[in-house]
């Protein structure tokens, strides 16, 4: 089966939570790289130190004009606007930039980390509103896009702040780089936390919560239960921070 990084929507937004540079340029990789080897074009959007990292085996497809490459800093500077993103001049940047790489392939994938550095210099409002800027543009143009922040979705701090600010404007979650590993960790913690079948009750319980942004039942059951179990939810993340983290 394949991911939704492998293989997103053509108005898909995802968001992918990372700790390690590392894991984070394995995510990029297969994201960009899935789509240029079925003929798409990509865009990077990234900081000096990640574009070394999110290039390495498709310099190719650099070469060839297939994956086009920008500095975020640099792009950031073309739309801000008194430390505010300006939807014309985003609009002329970026979608100008996807326009002309739709006139010659079938499809866009584009991944951009400017959110992430607006976020991590503390200028969360200018982030989100780019996030928004980013959406208005998906209902003008057809295109994918992969966002990344630094964040620790096992930060019981993030709850009821960062982690729904980002997940309001994205269409997919996701903490981990192996989902199917992060479920089973959260149950397995929920199971030490409380009696096995209480656990199990609350699991399915929050399993039915449905939220507008498609994530992994773990970060899903750990939504639900921060904001109906808050100190059973810490103990939880708690546990999940002594053992061997499933976020990456």
């Amino acid at each position: 089966m394949m991911s939704e990084l492998e293989n997103p929507g053509p108005h898909d937004h995802l968001v992918h939570l990372y700790q390690e540079p590392a894991l984070l340029a394995e995510a990029v990789r297969e994201y960009i790289g899935s789509g240029l080897r079925a003929g798409e074009a990509a865009l990077i959007i990234a900081t000096p130190e990640h574009r070394a990292l999110f290039v390495q085996g498709l310099e190719s497809f650099v070469e060839s004009g297939q994956l086009w490459v920008y500095d975020a800093e640099e792009t950031l500077g073309r739309f801000m606007v008194d430390g505010m993103p300006d939807w014309r001049s985003f609009q002329d940047v970026a979608g100008g930039l996807i326009a002309e790489l739709r006139l010659q392939y079938p499809a866009v994938r584009a991944y951009g980390e400017m959110v992430d550095v607006l976020w991590q210099r503390g200028e969360q409002e200018a982030a989100v509103r780019l996030e928004e800027y980013w959406n208005e543009l998906g209902r003008l143009q057809t295109f994918s896009l992969l966002c990344a922040y630094r964040m620790d979705p096992l930060d019981g701090a993030s709850y009821g702040g960062a982690l729904e600010c980002v997940c309001r404007t994205h269409s997919h979650l996701i903490p981990s780089r192996d989902p199917a590993r992060y479920d089973a960790a959260v149950t397995e913690a929920s199971g030490k936390v409380l009696d096995q079948p209480l656990a199990q009750i609350l699991l399915a319980l929050a399993a039915n919560h449905q939220t507008s942004t498609r994530m992994p039942a773990g970060q899903s059951a750990l939504f639900w239960l921060k904001q109906n179990m808050p100190r059973t939810a810490e103990k939880i993340l708690t546990e999940l921070r002594a053992g061997s983290s499933p976020a990456g």
